[in-house]
């Protein structure tokens, strides 16, 4: 009788040391890392132009689009690009991977001195789609882009105007979030973390639909490493800084659809996953810590949310009638769950926020263990699919620049 005692005393010992660290680490994860940065020394002060300079320098500018069927933003894409108001000289070059709609022949159609389209017969994904541009990239900065986000007219002037410091390797700029309230306000969260973060010259992430490069810092490298992850810690383990262009403002749609939004995520987190891994060591060696604290804390811990959630919840249901806020921590999570899954199966409630919010929060959290689980394991998805439907025949396409 003794001996159980003390096992189940034990048991009750561990379950509660489960508890709050799982706990613990998901307040950290989501509340008290921004904290974190907050208090940490600024490594830099913003970037200042150059020293020596008479004015403003606007840099020739490269825009690559890799594009895979993507017939119903491309027009508009293009269109775009030459409506900005950048003052100095710019190209778009639009790189079809394996597209089997009008992707290529309607961007055929604007084929200029500064416009050049180039295509693969097949899909190798997005990351070498990149790379097939890479020789032909005429600028001193290459930003990097969607085809279906949208640039505001004044976005690549702003963009390219931290480069002024001779310092800086890397300018992202900022999303706005359209046709999802949640997601808008998500990404004003993320704002303020990203904020935090350049001023120590380090980002966890640039944005995939709006960043810019340093064209001699753009080298050759394995394409499942995914571009807008592994850039800024390419760029910073060569000495150079990542800030953020707060008025290079780039519009993406939101899609509502859950399925869309789990394996969009899947994907994302898969193979920003793979570099995480590959890279850590190398900024262990380098000693890069202030990297490797941003990195894990925005991005590997918020990929074991769900683990931490599912170790709360079957430690709170072990420690259930010892204690408040052990049954309300379980309840809380039975209830989450209840209305995540009630979001994703009934389309009609989705329409409140507040269901909206909880679906697409356990939605994609659920993705990125999915996501980390497939990187552990080497399941890379490096092609992507667009959100729209292909309606033609396969277009025969060479490796070649379109004259």
């Amino acid at each position: 009788m003794e001996s159980y005692f003390l096992s189940s005393a034990s048991a009750i010992d561990v379950a509660r040391a489960i508890f709050y660290v799982a706990a613990g680490l998901l307040l950290y994860t989501w509340l008290l890392y921004p904290a974190v940065l907050a208090i940490l020394p600024a490594r830099r002060s913003p970037a200042d132009p150059a020293s020596g300079t008479t004015g403003p320098r606007f840099p020739f500018v490269s825009v690559v689009v890799a594009a895979y069927n993507e017939e119903d933003a491309i027009e508009s894409k293009i269109r775009g690009f030459l409506a900005n108001t950048y003052p100095g000289q710019s190209e778009l070059l639009i790189v079809s991977d394996g597209s089997t709609d009008r992707t290529v022949e309607i961007a055929s159609r604007f084929i200029s001195s500064r416009v050049r389209v180039f295509g693969e017969s097949g899909r190798r994904g997005k990351g070498a789609a990149l790379a097939l541009a890479e020789p032909y990239a005429r600028g001193e900065i290459v930003v990097f882009t969607d085809a279906t986000s949208v640039f505001a007219p004044h976005t690549l002037t702003e963009l390219v105007r931290p480069f002024e410091d001779d310092r800086v390797g890397l300018v992202t700029g900022r999303v706005q979030v359209e046709g999802c309230p949640i997601a808008g306000l998500y990404r004003h969260y993320e704002n303020v973390i990203e904020h935090l973060e350049q001023r120590g010259g380090v980002i966890s992430t640039a944005h995939g639909c709006v960043y810019a490069l340093r064209r001699s810092l753009w080298l050759p490298h394995d394409p499942r490493l995914t571009n807008d992850f592994f850039h800024p810690i390419f760029v910073n383990l060569r000495g150079f800084d990542v800030v953020v262009a707060p008025e290079a403002v780039c519009v993406e749609a939101y899609s509502p659809e859950p399925e869309i939004q789990f394996s969009r995520q899947v994907r994302m987190v898969a193979l920003a996953a793979f570099v995480y891994l590959k890279y850590f060591p190398v900024l262990l060696h380098d000693r890069k810590w202030r990297s490797l604290l941003i990195l894990t804390s925005h991005k590997l811990m918020r990929w074991f949310t769900v683990p931490y959630l599912v170790l709360i919840g079957i430690s709170a249901a072990r420690l259930a009638g010892y204690g408040t806020i052990y049954t309300a921590a379980l309840g809380a999570e039975l209830l989450c769950v209840a209305v995540a899954a009630a979001g994703a199966l009934i389309k009609d409630l989705r329409k409140h926020s507040r269901v909206s919010f909880v679906t697409d929060f356990v939605t994609l959290n659920v993705a990125g263990t999915f996501g980390l689980w497939k990187a552990c394991r080497r399941q890379l998805p490096t092609v992507w699919e667009t959100t729209s439907t292909p309606v033609s025949a396969a277009t025969s396409l060479r490796q070649e620049p379109v004259k």
